[in-house]
């Protein structure tokens, strides 16, 4: 015997359906009838057809949104079903699979959730009219009524703009960039994330600006108590006008540089509210203790946490030191490859010594990732011999300090010559000899050394600038750019992301290694990877979820990693995956001064 599903059993859903201008409006779940899909969803209250308004249009076709229930939410949905049939993620794909188009922008969304409503069900009735059910928001408010009755950190207000721009890239591409601009349709869940109720499709005839963005911006800030904020980007608004942004990367790196100063702010503050911050003259009794006056004006340094915790933001002026060394790494073949030609090495040595002055750490660290290339196993002999022979050559000529320049160069060739003497005794010719990137990180206390060839990358992530890229790919792209040829122009030739360089395939001459020295003065994370993690910008779009907490010493650098190869293979998956963490937590040295040991 069939029951009727209890109301606690229904789920609330919106529906959006569309409908060509000169076809009569047919309100959907009016009446059960044959169709299976229309049979399962109820209307959750009574509509008027004649007082039933579209909330967008899209050349001939009109938009509409009900309310409805799922009666039964325990059955696969159509969607799910069609799903099983799509062998490539395309429009035309899709809609061969018998999913209408009206989804297509809510499932390539899909990694913004819960940002964008997920998408429920979807199908196309035999009048060709369309629907999609998205999940109903549930203990929602406006982002304005969010900013008037919180106090809401800077920081925060200026995330959720970032969130806004980031999204607006994808959303352009849609022609769905109106769901930006809809007030009404921008809101903060119970996570404190912003959310958005459903999209909106652009009017083609009158595609959205840029500039209207951050016109939104500034009057829901004025509106709700932010007016120091909205002076911020009432800022960006005159570059805007002015020619200075005209593109959303620029908006994009204008924000974060605001978001940044947001961050360091608030810390500021949350440190004086705590007292962490010592009144004058404690600060007079500090700094005859340690005798600052007679630091060198040259020396680098920076500030002493005066409170518990190494993450809180620091006050008084002192060179660094190490306080802890901590890394993990990891690989992957990818969604599409059939073997692994990355390779990676890790290798860390810590000295820990405690005195009343307090905990004190020496160390070294070895990270190095390859990237090969040359295909039927030539690709990861290539990256292994790389690590092998670098491995070796630097527990040889690594002692007490950082190697110098050429000692690191020499190392790179000694690996370039062994995997081209290795192709010439095999006769391997022109393209078909093996070769491989390489990336190279010697960490000797807060004292780094990085070194590359070819397109695998080094970043570093501080809380103070953010995501740095620190090598500059060996690519055609690049040198066109090196020489002066305009991003855009370089950036287009179809040989744009060719290597001009890799370590195998050619002589030493032929191999210039390029070899950094940076010195860590803040807390740190240094990310080596492959262009299987590094491609389309996936660090760039993501680093402040998923890397920036990585900087808390509580956080785990082994799950920090898999999430990042997950990622990974969600957004790129079309080449092996390697990733490097190395984070290097740091304090004021109170030793320079009188050590003890």
């Amino acid at each position: 015997m069939n029951m009727s599903p209890s109301p606690d059993d229904l789920i609330l859903c919106q529906c959006i359906f569309s409908t060509p201008k000169d076809v009569n409006l047919k309100i959907p779940f009016g009446k059960l009838d044959d169709s299976e899909n229309l049979s399962r969803y109820a209307l959750a209250m009574p509509y008027e057809q004649d007082h039933l308004e579209p909330f967008a249009r899209k050349g001939d076709v009109c938009y509409y949104e009900v309310l409805v229930t799922d009666t039964q939410p325990e059955k696969l949905s159509s969607l799910d079903e069609n799903l099983e049939k799509v062998v490539e993620f395309d429009r035309k794909s899709l809609m061969e699979a018998g999913i209408p188009g009206l989804a297509f922008p809510y499932l390539t969304l899909t990694e913004y959730s819960p940002l964008i409503p997920d998408l429920l069900d979807a199908w196309q009735d035999q009048e060709g009219q369309e629907y999609v059910i998205i999940n109903q928001r549930s203990n929602w408010e406006s982002l304005g009524q969010y900013f008037a009755r919180n106090h809401v950190p800077n920081n925060q207000v200026f995330h959720h703009l970032q969130t806004m721009a980031k999204l607006w890239k994808d959303l352009h591409k849609l022609k769905c960039s109106q769901t930006l601009l809809e007030e009404d349709n921008l809101g903060v869940g119970d996570s404190g994330d912003l959310e958005i109720k459903k999209l909106y499709f652009d009017d083609l005839h009158n595609p959205p600006h840029l500039r209207q963005l951050v016109e939104l911006w500034i009057i829901i800030l004025e509106e709700n108590n932010q007016t120091d904020k909205a002076t911020i980007i009432k800022g960006l608004m005159e570059q805007i006008e002015e020619g200075q942004i005209d593109t959303i990367k620029e908006l994009s790196d204008a924000l974060n540089i605001i978001y940044q100063q947001a961050q360091l702010d608030d810390l500021l503050d949350d440190a004086e509210e705590e007292l962490l911050i010592p009144p004058d003259d404690e600060l007079e009794e500090l700094t005859d203790q340690f005798d600052f006056d007679e630091v060198d004006d040259d020396q680098d340094a920076t500030v002493i946490n005066s409170g518990d915790s190494i993450d809180e933001q620091p006050t008084v002026v002192l060179p660094m030191t190490l306080l802890s060394l901590a890394e993990c790494g990891m690989t992957d073949i990818g969604m599409k490859r059939s073997h692994n030609e990355d390779c990676f090495a890790v290798e860390t040595k810590i000295n820990k010594r405690e005195t009343p002055q307090g905990i004190f750490c020496t160390g070294k660290g070895f990270f190095l990732v390859c990237d090969g290339m040359g295909g039927h196993a030539g690709g990861e002999v290539a990256s292994a011999l790389a690590v092998r022979t670098l491995y070796k050559y630097f527990q040889d000529h690594w002692q007490d300090g950082l190697p110098d320049e050429e000692t690191i160069k020499e190392g790179i060739l000694e690996a370039n010559r062994v995997i081209y003497d290795a192709n010439i005794e095999k006769g391997n010719l022109g393209a078909g000899r093996m070769g491989t990137t390489v990336v190279m990180t010697l960490v000797q206390d807060n004292q780094v050394a990085i070194a590359h060839v070819g397109d695998s990358r080094i970043y570093r992530v501080t809380r103070k600038w953010g995501l740095e890229q620190v090598t500059t790919d060996h690519s055609v792209a690049q040198a066109e750019m090196k020489n002066g040829i305009e991003p855009e122009i370089a950036l287009a030739r179809p040989d744009a992301y060719q290597l001009t360089q890799a370590l195998g395939p050619r002589k030493r001459e032929f191999v210039h290694p390029d070899v950094n020295f940076l010195e860590v003065k803040e807390d740190t994370i240094f990310l080596m990877c492959s262009d299987g993690l590094s491609d389309n910008e996936l660090l760039e779009n993501n680093w402040q979820s998923v890397l920036l907490p990585l900087l808390s010493a509580k956080a785990n650098l082994q799950e920090g990693v898999a999430h990042l190869l997950e990622l990974a293979n969600q957004i790129n998956g079309h080449d092996n995956i390697t990733c490097i963490l190395a984070r290097i937590k740091v304090q004021p040295n109170l030793e320079q001064k009188n050590p003890l040991i």
